[in-house]
């Protein structure tokens, strides 16, 4: 399920730069795609080979989680789904995944899977923060 996760998250971020104006936007769009592919390859490589768990690094850092998207309305994408929904869209689908993979690590406790879902977790409310700083500039933009 993880994989698949990510995956959909890749697939999210490739499709939304093609219908973005900015370059910066579709640079900042294109690292996150980058980064949802890392985080399947480091799945991938842990499910072949459990050693590869202590490749990992230090315990991850706690993000702030800003908060913006979190009280709006759950929204669809659709072909037409200008670039504020789709931010809205992917912050929102990024606390999700931080609550699955919160809810992994919380459940795996003091393991060595249990610390890499940690991480992830803290990788996409990175993300989620990413995505609602960008929201705000570009409303800033637009306004």
């Amino acid at each position: 399920a993880a994989v698949k996760i990510e995956e959909q998250s890749y697939a999210l971020y490739t499709m939304a730069q093609e219908k973005v104006e900015y370059q910066s936007s579709k640079k900042f769009l294109a690292e996150l795609a980058k980064e949802e592919m890392k985080h399947k390859e480091k799945l991938l490589a842990i499910m072949e080979n459990k050693e590869k768990l202590s490749e990992l690094g230090m315990h991850a850092s706690k993000i702030q989680d800003l908060k913006i998207v979190d009280a709006m309305k759950d929204t669809t994408l659709s072909e037409d789904a200008d670039y504020q929904r789709i931010l809205v869209y992917a912050a929102k689908r990024e606390k999700s995944t931080y609550e699955y993979y919160n809810s992994l690590a919380a459940g795996l406790e003091d393991t060595e899977i249990g610390d890499l879902f940690s991480k992830l977790a803290q990788e996409e409310l990175k993300h989620k923060n990413r995505l609602e700083k960008e929201y705000d500039e570009y409303l800033m933009k637009e306004n």
